[in-house]
């Protein structure tokens, strides 16, 4: 089991940080119980497929270990600083580890340092955390080159190609976008529209429209995650074109799995998100242990989801149960 939460001697910043905490607001916090220690949770936001799969993972093993796991919400990657305060309000409770997927490394770098002087273990969750003792993720540059094999098989002559970028400035859409773009170079794919979004069902469909109606025999959409994904397939049954504008995207949540089986989506590359929440708490034991680590870097499988196995994929690595909310 993890160890107790150690005790230091923290009143001031206690002081100091309770009102930058109590000023953003905490109803985006939950608390799982357990007795064999204490893990702290730091995300954007836990909308979504993909942090709601991943949170389900955390919680679900730290129960089975007796971990309790204080999650901190920042409400949206647009909350850079809300993210850095709620960080540190985790330092100042000095849980054993804190799992973190930064919206923005460079701001969270220096929590990270600081929470590492204070003797507490950092473990960059879902996306890597600069400085931090471990990282468990799919990195987002070998999904973007995922991807593009996805794109050179739905357009192996070569294509146009409109793309959903994801949240501007967010390093999961630049490493992605980049590396999906150096995939493709050469193949005969053309990217004659491109536009960033947050990540929603509803922007995709706003914006993958937009693509349709003026580019009305458009090959392929890219959707960088499977929000903007079920939007742009939503768009494409819209407009009659379910298999005529093909969409690639990532994440195989719920929505996107039933559009691929209505024709919709031809192609997803499935990141194993429950996995990833449950080898990050995996980790912070031993490291609570005081094992050493294998590996300090620990990249989760892809799995490319098509019509022809998308009834036989295992999901129970990739989603969180019918019930579950985080």
């Amino acid at each position: 089991m993890l160890r107790r939460s150690r005790w230091v001697t923290v009143v001031a910043s206690v002081l100091i940080l309770a009102g930058g905490v109590a000023a953003c607001g905490d109803s985006g916090d939950s608390d799982s119980g357990g007795d064999g220690g204490t893990i702290g949770v730091s995300v954007p936001t836990v909308e979504g497929p993909f942090f709601t799969a991943m949170l389900y993972g955390i919680n679900d093993e730290a129960e089975k270990l007796g971990i309790s796991v204080d999650t901190m919400d920042a409400g949206g990657y647009e909350n850079v600083d809300q993210q850095v305060d709620q960080f540190q309000s985790l330092i100042v409770k000095q849980p054993d580890s804190i799992l973190v997927d930064p919206a923005d490394p460079t701001t969270i770098e220096a929590s990270v340092d600081q929470a590492m002087s204070a003797g507490i273990d950092v473990i960059g969750s879902g996306d890597p955390a600069p400085n931090a003792t471990a990282n468990v993720s799919s990195s987002h540059c070998e999904i973007g080159k995922a991807m593009a094999v996805g794109a050179k098989k739905l357009l192996p002559d070569g294509g146009t190609l409109a793309m959903l970028t994801g949240p501007a400035g967010a390093t999961w859409t630049s490493d992605r976008l980049k590396c999906f773009k150096e995939s493709i170079d050469g193949s005969g794919i053309e990217i004659v529209a491109e536009k960033s979004s947050d990540p929603a069902v509803e922007q995709g469909v706003t914006i993958a429209t937009d693509f349709l109606q003026r580019y009305p025999d458009l090959d392929l959409i890219y959707g960088a995650d499977d929000t903007v994904g079920v939007g742009a397939a939503q768009a494409v049954k819209a407009a009659d074109r379910c298999g005529k504008t093909q969409v690639l995207t990532a994440v195989l949540g719920r929505q996107v799995e039933q559009q691929m089986k209505a024709g919709c989506v031809q192609y997803i590359v499935a990141q194993q998100t429950v996995k990833i929440g449950r080898v990050a708490v995996q980790t912070a034991q031993k490291l609570a242990d005081g094992e050493t680590l294998p590996e300090t870097e620990v990249a989760i499988p892809l799995i490319p989801v098509t019509p022809d196995n998308v009834d036989s994929v295992d999901v129970s690595t990739m989603r969180e149960p019918d019930n579950y909310t985080p």
